[in-house]
């Protein structure tokens, strides 16, 4: 909204950024939209200070998140290799089943032949 716009001392609109220090987690703050080179140090609090037990509660869940994170992105990593590994797996499933057909029908053909073969000695 309009009313939470800041000007800094530039008399540009200052950006709103939101911290995210241990000290200050989440905590909203307006600066100079210039880069640090170029800005004119404008910089003020947009929010309250949080109470401490605000702080460790916010500090406890970042860390759960962060470690939940971690597991999601290893997790999602082993679940990548799985995939390629069935893939693989179905390739070779295919191939065997190829050469199972193959091997069943040469069978047959034999099979065959020997009935033919048997029923000619029989005759003669």
């Amino acid at each position: 909204s309009c009313s939470s716009k800041r000007r800094c001392h530039c008399g540009e609109i200052a950006h709103l950024f939101t911290s995210k220090t241990s000290f200050n987690p989440i905590r909203r703050f307006y600066k100079c939209p210039k880069p640090e080179a170029n800005s004119c140090g404008y910089w003020e609090w947009h929010d309250e200070v949080f109470p401490d037990r605000a702080l460790v509660v916010i500090s406890n869940l970042k860390a759960q998140l962060d470690a939940s994170t971690v597991k999601i992105n290893t997790l999602s990593t082993s679940l990548d290799a799985v995939k390629i590994e069935r893939d693989k797996l179905k390739e070779k499933v295919k191939t065997m089943e190829a050469i199972n057909n193959s091997q069943v029908n040469k069978a047959r053909e034999l099979e065959e032949k020997f009935m033919k073969l048997k029923m000619f000695i029989m005759i003669f």
